[in-house]
Parts: C-alpha cells; structure tokens; sequence
C-alpha cells in the first residue's frame, strides 16, 4: 500500500524537470543597475535585436515599414495573435528587403509572413525578396490606413471589445498596443472629426463587439465619435504621455511589471516611433507594460511607476541612446517603485488553497528557450519513452506521464514479486532495470544542473548525491550502484512481506547519507536548506491544498525531499504549485496519458 506522500518534488519530478529548464531568462543581460538596453545601429538592427530577445524560433513573423507606418499601428495584437515578432523593412520601390530582417526571418526558420499595408507602403520589391526565403506571404492592405486597420481586425476572429485609436498621430495607437494584444482586442484607426465607413461597417458586421475604449483626449477622436461607440470608455489625458498611463492604469491587472519596457514617445520628425511598434509586441508577448518617454519622464509616467512598479522590477529600454540616454533610463529605473516585491499580472489559472498570482506564463512559457526546450524534451530518448509536454494551456505546464517507465521502487518491487513467486533473484533483470533507470536519471542530471536547474544549498542535484558517501550512489556521477542494490535485495528476499523492506532500508540509507552531507554544507541558516529553480527560492510546493515541501524544512525533511524527487515512489499524477518567496506560484499539471496516446 503506497504511503501519501508527503515530500517536496515526489510526485513532480518529471515536472519540475521541465519547470527548472524553462525559467530562463530572455536573453538580453541584465545590468547591475536593473536597466537592459534592446537597440542596434538603427531603427531595422533594434527591430531584429528585439526578436532576437524574445523569440528563438518563430513559425509567423510580421513586417511592415519603417518610417511610414501608420498601416502597421494596429499589428501588434495580430502579432500577439501568431506569436509572432515585427520586423521592419523600407519603403524605397528601388530596394529589396532590409538585411536585419532577412536575417532574422532566415534565423527564426519563418514559414509564414504577413507583410502590413498596400504596394505603396510596402513595396512589391520587397515581397518578392521575402518570397524567396519564405514560400508563405500575404499582405494585408486596404486603400488607406483605416481600411487596413479593418483587414487587420478581420484576422483577430470575433472580439467582443475594441480599441479606437487616431489614424493621424502614432502615439495612441503605441501606448495601447500591447494591451489591446493581450486582451485580444482588435485596434481600429480613425480621424478626430469623423468615423471613417470601413471602421464603421466593421462594427455593424462584428455586434459581438460591446466595449470600446477610446485612446486620447477629444483633439486625437472628438466626443461624436465616442457617442456613437458601444459603450465607449475615453482613456487620455493632456498629454501622449498622460495617455499611455491612463492605458497602463486602466489595464494594470493584464500586466507583469516585474519588468517594464520604455520607448521614444516623441520626436521631431513624427516617425521616431518605430521601436515602440517592434518593442510592443515582445512586451504583449511577455505581457509587460510599455512606457513611452520623451527625453525628460512626464510627472504622470514618474507617479504611475512609483506606484506599479518596485525596486527589483528591470527596466529595458528599447533602441539605442540616441532615443532614449542612459541618464533618462537611470531617472526612469529610479522612479520604478518603493516595495522589492513584484505585483505580477497576467493571466491566473488553476486554483490551491492559497492566494498567490499564477506567473506560469510570465515567468516560463512566455521565456525565449521554452519552445526550443519543449521541442528537445519531446523529441529526446528520454521524454520519447517517459512523458510529454503538451502546449495547450497558457497558464500552466501540461505534462502527460507514459505508462512505460520504471521508478527505483518498481525495480525492488518487480524483485520481490520475482521472488515471491520463485523462490530466487534474478540479479541479471535487477542490474537491467537499474540499468535502464540509470538513463533516465542520466538525462535528468543532464537537464537539471547548471545555473538553471534546482539546487540546494548552491549545489546541485547530482553532486549532493554523488558526494553523499552512500553505498547505493556511484560516487563518479551520482547513478544508481547496481551491485550494492543487488546485494541489498538479496540480504532482504528471505524476509519479504508485502512492506518494501528493500526499498525502504536503500532509501533510508541515502537519506540519512545526504542528511549529514547538508549538515556538513550549511545554507544562509544552517539549521535549514535552502532550494532554488532557475535561481528563484522555493518557498513551498503544493499538491492541491497538501503542502509538500516549506522552506523551513530541516536538513532530514530537505534530504528526505531530495531523494524522493530524484527517486519518486509514489503518484505523479495531479496539479502542483511551486510557490516563489513573493507568493506567486508556477503551475504544474501532471497527468496520464490516455491508452490511445501510449
């Protein structure tokens, strides 16, 4: 009879292994000072540096023009929608494609890109060069910007709120990007005095749609466009500026401000906008916020940083110093809040008898490596004949366990059935099992180690249990020893009596092994351990409302964790809540999968 498990990871194990892969930075080095930078040479190099901080890889990728890009203001949620990057070309007749770009669409391995506005906003040249890269190209025009913006809204399905935006100043149409996107909400241009027809006779074809929200003060869309809106909600101010923060206010929840993006908001040419258009997409990708700044902070964005943001929160800063100087960076970076701990939004899932806001999303699936990470566990020996990892749920981890496996206790338990039955061991099975367990927890160690995997005590996995000193423990890389575990079946077969007396004395044995190790390597406090995944302190792990593991384990319970995380007895099967130290929680869904799928 399997006892309940009261241990740390025992029933995750295989979860948590994806967990402590994936909670990877997005690869843009963060500076001591908590500011990161995402810029290049010019506006085309920062477009293609933003892509590459947030996507490894990409099936979609949007391109539009650079300078003139009033057609490209409302890509950003059919950028969300594909998950895809903006990417920048010119709009000179007499050039190809801009070599960032082609670049990066070889880079991302793209199969589909949608280019944004008619041949005269983006050249026919320009399609053609794409084309010879990527088989899959479609453009999305219409005769005038407003039109395209219906096109685009077109592609976003059937949305029940909408943003309405200026088609004449590119500020509005920014700072509302990125929410838009992330709430799925389609972003329709429009001139101050009059509702174009194609807008209007989108709304007539879309009734579903009974929000609208209004970007801008009266100048950008008067009160009789507002009237004629269903429900219509005006979010602006006296300034662009103003503006962006009664957008940030009015959809904080939607946003993790543990890292806030800032662009150039202004400018004398009226095109400087562009890394703010790039740059949104990766913020609505990572549903962080994006502040738009001259080159002075406004008093309205300096009180709404104060307020939403926090001390260790990062700021990354979009394009190159010329936008926005490191002096305005370090002044907006010293108005980002008084509190350490970050409010993280976004979207919540899942349920546990503590409050906590869910950042499965925030702070895995939306990373750089998850979907390369992903690719290679699925199509590894290890996950191929263990478990999958199935992407179908933005708020947690979806594992689905094989029937197929074997876990250290079912070598002792497929011994003592051996011997119940004939009287004799069968060392030459024992040693295959452990043999074939030993692949496994080779691949783990594999996945595990290094700065991004769980650790205890700033050492990880596989060399607390090499180092342990146990019998049962191969002292060179942390394997099972296959003759100790023989012997130890052997010593117990004439005994067996349906209580595990194998598996428990072997389990026993190299808990109270890695007990004295932790002993012997204190933590901060050495009457704990302390664990981390990906560098983020573990605070407790949940199984529904059970808890499994508290950061004030002692040096026995941490080890007693460790060994049933890296040798799990019982089932996995259930959803977990791996707690960090500010209450925000990673879910984690582990579960079998049908016998159709095995």
């Amino acid at each position: 009879m399997q006892k309940k498990s009261k241990k740390v990871l025992s029933a995750c194990s295989i979860a948590s292994l994806l967990v402590t892969t994936t909670a990877v930075s997005t690869g843009v080095k963060a500076a001591d000072s908590g500011v990161n930078r995402v810029g290049g040479a010019n506006r085309y190099a920062t477009a293609a540096k933003v892509a590459q901080s947030g996507w490894s890889s990409s099936d979609y990728a949007i391109v539009a023009n650079g300078e003139g890009y009033a057609d490209a203001l409302c890509a950003t949620p059919l950028a969300k929608a594909n998950n895809a990057p903006v990417l920048l070309t010119t709009g000179d007749s007499s050039n190809t494609l801009e070599q960032n770009t082609l670049d990066e669409l070889e880079r991302l391995k793209v199969k589909h890109v949608i280019v944004i506005g008619g041949a005269g906003v983006v050249p026919d040249s320009v399609l053609n060069s794409i084309k010879g890269k990527v088989t899959d190209v479609e453009r999305i025009g219409g005769q005038d910007r407003y039109e395209t913006s219906a096109k685009i809204a077109e592609k976003l399905g059937t949305p029940t709120k909408a943003v309405i935006a200026s088609g004449e100043g590119y500020a509005d149409a920014l700072s509302a990007g990125p929410a838009a996107a992330i709430n799925g909400m389609p972003i329709l241009l429009s001139r101050a005095g009059s509702l174009p027809d194609t807008i209007s006779n989108y709304l007539k074809a879309h009734s579903q749609i009974t929000q609208t929200y209004v970007i801008g003060g009266t100048a950008s869309i008067g009160d009789s466009i507002l009237n004629s809106l269903p429900s219509a909600k005006r979010l602006g101010g006296q300034t662009r500026f103003d503006t962006n923060v009664a957008v940030l206010r009015e959809f904080a929840s939607s946003f993790n401000f543990s890292n806030i993006y800032a662009a150039l908001g202004e400018g004398s040419l009226g095109n400087e906008f562009a890394d703010a258009l790039t740059g949104g997409a990766l913020a609505a990708k990572l549903r962080n916020p994006l502040v738009i700044t001259g080159k002075t902070i406004s008093s309205a964005t300096s009180s709404f940083l104060k307020e939403k943001g926090f001390t260790n929160s990062t700021l990354t800063v979009l394009g190159g110093t010329a936008n926005i100087p490191d002096s305005v960076a370090s002044d907006i970076k010293g108005d980002m809040g008084s509190s350490s701990t970050p409010n993280n939004g976004g979207s919540s899932g899942g349920s546990s008898s503590s409050s906590g806001t869910n950042v499965t999303f925030d702070r895995v699936k939306s990373n750089t490596n998850y979907t390369d990470v992903v690719s290679r566990l699925n199509g590894g020996n290890l996950t191929n004949k263990y478990f999958t990892i199935v992407d179908d749920k933005d708020n947690a981890i979806n594992v689905e366990l094989k029937q197929n496996y074997t876990t250290a206790k079912e070598i002792f338990d497929k011994a003592q059935a051996k011997y119940n039955e004939t009287k004799n061991i069968n060392t030459d099975q024992i040693a295959k099992d452990v043999e074939e367990f030993n692949k496994k927890l080779t691949s783990a160690y594999s996945s595990l180690n290094g700065n991004n995997g769980i650790k205890a005590n700033d050492k990880n996995l596989q060399d607390i249990i090499k180092n342990s000193g146990s019998k049962y423990i191969n002292p060179a890389d942390g394997t099972l020893e296959a003759s100790a575990i023989v012997d130890e079946i052997n010593k117990k077969a004439g005994t067996y009596t349906g209580d595990e007396d194998a598996f428990k004395d072997f389990k026993a044995d190299l808990t109270n092994k890695v007990t004295t190790y932790f002993k012997n390597h204190p933590s901060k406090n050495s009457e704990t351990v302390t664990v981390t995944a990906a560098g983020y302190e573990i605070n407790r792990v949940q199984k529904g409302s059970d808890q499994l593991y508290s950061a004030n384990s002692t040096p026995e319970k941490a080890a007693q964790d460790l060994i049933d995380f890296v040798l799990p007895s019982t089932n996995a099967t259930g959803n977990y809540y791996i707690y960090l130290n500010n209450g925000d929680y990673i879910l984690v869904n582990v579960a079998l999968q049908s016998s159709s799928q095995v």
